[in-house]
C-alpha cells in the first residue's frame, strides 16, 4: 500500500515544455484526497521549482537541490541546508579552469538570481542555461562572488566526465567529507556533476521525509528519470521510472510508466498507487 508519493519534476512530472500535465495535477490531487501524502525530490533551487508547488498546493518539506535543502515554502520553514565551504568551491573552480571546464558557482538557496558565470558555454547544456538565464549574473570572475557571509548552495561542473571526475579527486583530496558529489545528467557526450556541501543527497532528504510523514521506505513510491535519482529508486518499495529515461536509470525501476509528455506520473499514481490504496 502506498502512503508517500515523491516525485522528481524535469523529465518526469514536468513534460518538454516545463508545464505539469493537467492529468498528473488531478492524480496527485485525487492521492492527497485518499490520505496519500505528496511531495516532490527536485535538483531545481526554490525559485525554479516555485510554480509548481504552488500548483499541487504542497504546505509540506520539498527537497530542493538535490537533497542540500530541504524547504516549507507556505510557512517560510527551513527545515534543512548543508553549505558548501566557500574555500572548496574555489578550488573546485581553479581546478576546473586548468581541464577547460565550464562552471557554475549557485548562491545561497533562496537568493533568486543565484548562479554566477563567467565564460562563454556552448555545449549539450545550453538548454538548460537558456531556460534558466533569469537566474544568470555574467560576472568577470565568479571566485568574487564567493560569500561566507551568506550560504554557498553548490558548484557544478560540465563536459567531459573523465575530466571531471580528474577535477574533483585533485581539488577534493582530503576533503571529500565535507562535499556531496552528484551525477545529475547525461546529455551527448557531456556530463553535469554537482558539488554540494557534506550530507547532500536525495537518499539524505528522503530519510527525512519517512521521518516527517512517518511512513516505512516500502510504503514510498517515488519516480523519477535520472541518474540523481538512482538512489532513491533503490530505497523505495514503488521505484517508478519514466518511459522517457535512459536505460541506466530503467534498470533500477520495478515498474516503467508512460513518458513524462504522455501524463506518466498519473498512469503510475492511479495504476500502482491509488488502486492499491482503495
Amino acid at each position: 500500500m502506498v502512503r508517500l508519493i515523491v516525485t522528481d519534476l524535469d523529465g518526469t512530472l514536468l513534460d518538454d515544455e516545463k508545464h505539469i500535465p493537467n492529468e498528473n495535477v488531478l492524480a496527485l490531487r485525487e492521492a492527497m484526497e485518499n490520505g496519500i501524502h505528496v511531495s516532490i525530490a527536485t535538483g531545481r533551487n526554490f525559485h525554479s521549482a516555485k510554480a509548481y508547488v504552488q500548483e499541487l498546493g504542497l504546505d509540506v518539506p520539498v527537497v530542493f537541490q538535490n537533497g542540500a535543502f530541504i524547504y516549507q515554502w507556505m510557512g517560510n520553514k527551513i527545515i534543512y541546508q548543508t553549505s558548501l565551504q566557500t574555500e572548496i568551491a574555489e578550488r573546485v573552480i581553479n581546478e576546473a579552469r586548468k581541464f577547460g571546464l565550464f562552471y557554475i558557482l549557485y548562491g545561497d538557496f533562496l537568493d533568486e538570481k543565484d548562479m554566477y558565470v563567467d565564460i562563454d558555454y556552448s555545449g549539450s547544456f545550453s538548454t538548460y542555461l537558456r531556460q534558466n538565464s533569469w537566474r544568470l549574473n555574467i560576472v568577470e570572475d565568479v571566485t568574487k562572488h564567493l560569500s561566507k557571509e551568506k550560504g554557498l548552495a553548490e558548484v557544478a561542473l560540465v563536459g567531459n566526465e573523465e575530466l571531471i571526475l580528474t577535477t574533483l579527486e585533485n581539488s577534493l583530496d582530503g576533503l571529500k567529507d565535507k562535499t556531496s558529489i552528484v551525477k545529475n545528467n547525461v546529455v551527448g557526450n557531456e556530463t553535469f556533476y554537482e558539488v554540494f556541501g557534506p550530507n547532500s543527497s536525495k537518499e539524505h532528504a528522503m530519510k527525512f521525509l519517512f521521518e516527517y510523514f512517518n511512513v516505512k521506505p516500502e510504503e514510498t513510491m517515488y519516480l523519477g528519470d535520472s541518474y540523481n535519482d538512482i538512489g532513491l529508486l533503490k530505497m523505495v518499495g514503488y521505484p517508478v521510472v519514466m518511459q522517457n529515461a535512459n536505460k541506466d536509470v530503467q534498470m533500477y525501476a520495478k515498474y516503467i510508466t508512460k513518458s513524462n509528455n504522455e501524463g506518466g506520473v498519473a498512469y503510475a499514481v492511479r495504476r500502482w498507487a491509488l488502486e492499491k490504496s482503495g
